[in-house]
């Protein structure tokens, strides 16, 4: 299930979930840091099967999530790994009182990958506080929900007819990678948010993976210009 992306770097695909009613697909990854431990972002549904394959490749340090609606899974990864550190925004540390977290993340990346992983915090609109990562070794930018990039097979199995014109004209499809459109609306302070969106840019992405929709295998610096170019002009 794990696939390898870049240097020290792995996605796995998860189930489907439901939100507002509409499915979503859902991708993890997984970090190898320089100590040998493992960074597992926004870990999807835990299966014997992909617990297996990551215990193969080290223990387990730090699990992630980048926002409030990527919590459903953390509970259950807590209890596989009740050594790691469990991190998260703000946000979602207040939504999730029942796990116990290591400690909320910002801009500046804890001490424990600080040089391996940057992050980039955006707590723009009022609904949402998002992190996007950037691991150096593999140049791989990791998003959430502020880039969403579905395919037209996805859709077509997934989506009722009605909202596929929708998914299209708002450029939440693959090649495009906007986020919904209530998400754009919402984000406020642009201004604040372009300066680390152009800093990500200038890391040189080749990779970006993202939570919903396909991964970018190459050219992942041009399509971020094109997936925040709402947010640049």
């Amino acid at each position: 299930m794990l696939e390898p992306l870049g240097s020290n770097l792995w996605i796995a695909d998860g189930g489907i979930v439901s939100f507002k009613g509409f499915d979503y697909p859902t991708r993890m990854a997984v970090v190898r840091l320089a100590d040998g431990g493992l960074w597992l972002w926004s870990p999807v549904e835990r299966t014997a099967a992909i617990e297996a394959e990551i215990r193969a490749l080290g223990p387990v340090r730090h699990i992630v999530s980048p926002n409030k609606l990527h919590y459903l899974f953390l509970g259950e990864w807590q209890a596989a790994f009740p050594g790691a550190s469990l991190w998260a925004t703000v946000a979602t540390i207040a939504k999730c009182k029942e796990l116990h977290f290591s400690g909320a993340l910002t801009d500046e990346p804890p001490a424990e990958w600080k040089g391996q992983i940057e992050q980039f915090y955006f707590t723009n609109s009022p609904f949402m506080d998002e992190l996007i990562f950037f691991h150096q070794a593999s140049r791989t930018a990791i998003i959430a929900d502020l880039s969403q990039t579905f395919s037209e097979t996805f859709l077509k199995r997934h989506w009722p007819w009605w909202m596929r014109p929708i998914a299209r004209l708002s450029k939440m499809v693959e090649g495009w990678g906007y986020p919904p459109i209530d998400y754009r609306i919402s984000f406020r302070k642009r201004a604040t948010a372009r300066p680390k969106i152009r800093e990500l840019i200038e890391q040189h992405p080749e990779h970006v993976v993202v939570a919903h929709g396909e991964v970018v295998r190459t050219g992942g610096e041009a399509f971020l210009r094109r997936a925040f170019s709402w947010l640049l002009k």
